[in-house]
């Protein structure tokens, strides 16, 4: 076939339509004005400059507006074109300074004169250097053949801002004494660091804010008598719980009450030979414990935890909130024929009893450095309870504290706890100090009180609930429903208005539509980005958004997975962890795993795996972190509570050497096993008669023991139902203590039938592993507290509480 003759000229526009309309005076000044970019108005478009030159003199305001409007316009497409995953600066084509670089390809083949294409006019390259400024990254996808130089400005920003947190933490957090768990030595130095960012913050002066007194002036709270708090909001006849504890092949049982505490370091007995028995028996409680292998407490609360919450306070006593199950007994109470057909989930429960319990917890100060430990001998105790008729409770999140706070609330409130109920209200409590809280243990009461009337109470809108809440400061209350928007709420601004009407519902100032269904969980950045807010909805998906701009600043991402209900902030890279479980992690495996991810704010869409949880241990079902260091904690269906430092698996490192690379590792706190009591053992079971052989003595204080009902098995559920379950069943628990890093493996398995040989005496399946629902850990929470950053609380769907000390004397 002959080719198509083609004509050798360059081509050029006809000026004859091309300037059709122009002056010649105009073309003229237009083209000297272009000669740096070597444009006309015959071969590329005008700018606006040049548009401003040809309006006239009397140009009404109407011509200038839109003008202004497509300018606008041009830089919003610009910065969508720069945020967008194909872009970048070497897909972009190098500016022109003028026509000498042009040239055709018979300049250097010598063989053709066909001439070169004009490159297009592209909005990455020219435009980019005058909107780079003002454009923000949401999402943009970052290649990861980069320097090490130029990873670290793109994952967490250009500023020098941005990068000081990541740096500083880079250089303080990577050593080999803190691969999982927090060494004391390393947080010395993040608590010496947090005291100078304290003292620049204290040298402005922020006015006094009336909030902390408006909710102490404007709630009642009835105090109440023991026997009344023990029929209607606590439980009883609660047999003794046993517990299983020691090192392996040497473990014994102990027996645990209800409401009752116990040191599991005694398990572990320490024997010195150099030591004489005199100085043995002159040692005190104190050295005893200190000296332990393992160290901690063992609270039994009797029913399934369902939160767990640190107060934030400076002082050396740490407060601990928690709330359980409603049993079945406490919801037939309030059970009304006509709420039958309508579930808690989306609509309100009616408003059985239940209550909120705070824990006190003294700590004593290790090597004079400020680090803080628990004190191991004085045993915890049930300072506070809070009854309510509020249904089961949800969510508790302490507000954080600020330094505008009267010092007369500071002395009388442990602080100010926001609560989410079944019933569908948000509310805010102020909670008293206990009065005793000086007194030595054997003489201090707890106070009982019914709550009356909340100090903020927030009903939810119309045909939805309230169903997580978290707080974006001292003054600023974040709550999400089960319609999948987002409530925002001003303290601060509420207690000024003293003029609402009586009955009238506080007013949020902003609210917007994030989900299209329940959110499950909310979590708000901390200052000074408390701006940003990720949350979870039941359908899986992850919204992070901005409040100051919600509807332009938001970015969603779609996850085929199962819905989890925590999620971390984590200030040191400004990123978001959550778990993905195995429907979710986009691959096909041979056994069930779960997978622990980091979400950074300027690149959220995209996943960076930090960890894999053990195989066929479950979902995960808890997740906590912390401010002051950077070990993430997660808890499985299996009861196993595993720790690991982010930092070593999602920081950058050179790609051309591999082998200085920082290796990742996962350690195991402790596992736990539950197995119901068989009715053998049930029936032996007493808790009027329970034998005190290996029971510790100082877990069993007068005010503590429960003898009301011999009947171990009152509090139990005949009845099945389908939404609340069954009441924790009488059973044993055993304890395995983790001592050992491995080394995390996050790539992608073998195919099927590289293993094939290696398993082939092996049963394969790939099914979903399924433990007792007492079994799983349902709650972890780290202190928020500087000074007792170590300190971590776990609970369990057993009723077991576990409180300990992780940072560790690394010398």
């Amino acid at each position: 076939m002959v080719e198509p003759r083609r004509s050798g000229r360059q081509r050029k526009a006809n000026p004859k339509y091309a300037n059709d309309g122009w002056d010649k005076e105009i073309i003229r000044t237009l083209r000297e004005s272009s000669e740096s970019s070597g444009s006309s108005p015959a071969e590329s478009q005008t700018s606006s400059d040049a548009e401003d030159d040809l309006l006239p003199a009397d140009a009404g305001l109407g011509i200038g507006l839109a003008l202004a409007q497509g300018e606008d316009e041009d830089d919003d497409a610009s910065m969508v074109s720069a945020a967008s995953p194909g872009s970048s600066d070497a897909d972009s084509p190098p500016e022109d300074d003028g026509d000498d670089d042009m040239g055709i390809a018979s300049d250097e083949r010598g063989g053709s004169s066909r001439p070169t294409a004009r490159p297009r006019p592209s909005s990455t390259s020219a435009p980019t250097t005058t909107t780079s400024q003002t454009a923000r990254s949401r999402g943009v996808q970052f290649s990861r053949e980069h320097a090490k130089a130029a990873a670290y400005p793109a994952l967490f920003g250009p500023g020098v801002d941005d990068l000081c947190d990541v740096l500083r933490a880079r250089d303080t957090w990577l050593r080999a004494r803190d691969i999982t768990l927090p060494s004391r030595e390393t947080l010395v130095t993040e608590l010496e660091r947090s005291r100078e960012s304290s003292e620049a913050r204290h040298q402005e002066t922020t006015p006094t804010s009336p909030v902390w007194d408006w909710l102490r002036s404007n709630q009642d709270l009835a105090p109440i008598d023991e026997a009344e708090l023990r029929d209607t909001y606590l439980l009883h006849g609660t047999p003794d719980h046993p517990v299983v504890l020691g090192p392996w092949g040497k473990q014994k049982k102990y027996h645990l009450r209800y409401l009752s505490t116990m040191d599991f370091g005694q398990a572990w007995p320490v024997e010195d030979p150099q030591s004489s028995t005199h100085t043995q028996t002159a040692q005190s409680a104190e050295s005893r414990t200190t000296n332990a292998y393992h160290q901690g407490w063992l609270l039994n609360v009797g029913e399934k935890v369902q939160c767990l919450a640190w107060a934030p306070c400076p002082g050396p006593i740490q407060y601990l909130a928690i709330s359980v199950k409603c049993i079945a007994r406490q919801r037939r109470m309030a059970h009304s024929p006509e709420s039958e057909s309508e579930r808690p989930a989306f609509h309100p429960s009616p408003p059985y009893p239940s209550s909120i319990q705070i824990w006190a917890f003294d700590t004593a100060e290790v090597g004079g450095r400020g680090i803080r430990t628990l004190a191991m001998n004085r045993q915890p105790r049930l300072a506070v309870v809070l009854a309510t008729q509020w249904g089961n409770i949800r969510r508790l999140k302490w507000c954080p504290l600020d330094d505008s706070r009267p010092s007369d609330s500071s002395r009388s409130l442990i602080g100010l706890l926001g609560i989410v109920s079944s019933d569908g209200h948000a509310r805010v409590v102020a909670v008293p100090v206990p009065t005793d809280a000086d007194d030595p243990a054997d003489v201090q009461q707890r106070r009982t009180f019914r709550i009356e009337r909340a100090g903020l109470d927030i009903p939810p809108p119309s045909d939805t609930i309230f169903t997580s809440l978290t707080f974006a400061g001292p003054f600023d209350l974040l709550l999400g429903t089960a319609s999948g928007s987002v409530h925002l709420y001003d303290l601060a601004d509420l207690s000024e208005k003293t003029t609402r009407p009586a009955g009238s519902a506080p007013a949020s100032y902003a609210w917007d539509h994030v989900h299209h269904t329940y959110i499950i969980s909310l979590c708000a950045a901390s200052a000074p980005h408390s701006t940003l807010v990720a949350s979870a909805s039941a359908s899986g998906d992850l919204v992070l958004t901005d409040l100051r701009s919600p509807e332009q600043d938001r970015v969603a991402v779609s996850r085929m997975c199962f819905p989890t209900r925590d999620l971390v902030y984590l200030p040191f890279t400004r990123s978001f962890a959550a778990v993905l479980d195995r429907s979710g992690n986009g691959q096909v495996e041979r056994n069930a795993a779960t997978l622990l991810a980091c979400h950074h704010v300027r690149q959220f869409p995209s996943m960076s795996k930090v960890a894999k949880l053990p195989h066929r241990t479950g979902a995960a079902t808890a997740l906590a972190g912390s401010d002051w260091h950077p070990c993430i904690l997660v808890g499985n269906a299996r009861g196993q509570v595993l720790a690991t430092n982010y930092l070593r698996k999602i920081l950058p490192y050179r790609r051309s050497h591999v082998k200085k690379a920082v290796g990742a590792y996962i350690q195991k706190i402790c596992e736990y096993d539950w197995r119901p009591l068989t009715q053998e053992e049930v029936r032996r079971q007493d808790p009027s008669h329970q034998p005190s052989r290996d029971r510790d003595e100082r877990q069993e204080p007068s005010h503590i023991r429960d003898d009301a009902s011999p009947q171990p098995t009152q509090h139990r559920d005949d009845g099945a139902d389908l939404y609340h379950g069954h009441d924790v069943r009488p059973g044993m628990s055993r304890f395995h203590e983790g001592f050992k890093p491995d080394k995390i493996d996050v790539g992608n398995p073998q195919p099927a039938w590289k293993k094939a040989k290696k398993y082939e005496n092996e049963e394969i399946g790939n099914g979903e592993a399924v433990f007792e629902e007492e079994q799983a850990v349902t709650a972890i929470e780290c202190s928020p507290n500087a000074h007792c950053a170590g300190i971590v609380a776990m609970g369990w769907g057993s009723g077991v509480v576990r409180v300990q000390d992780l940072s560790y004397d690394a010398g």
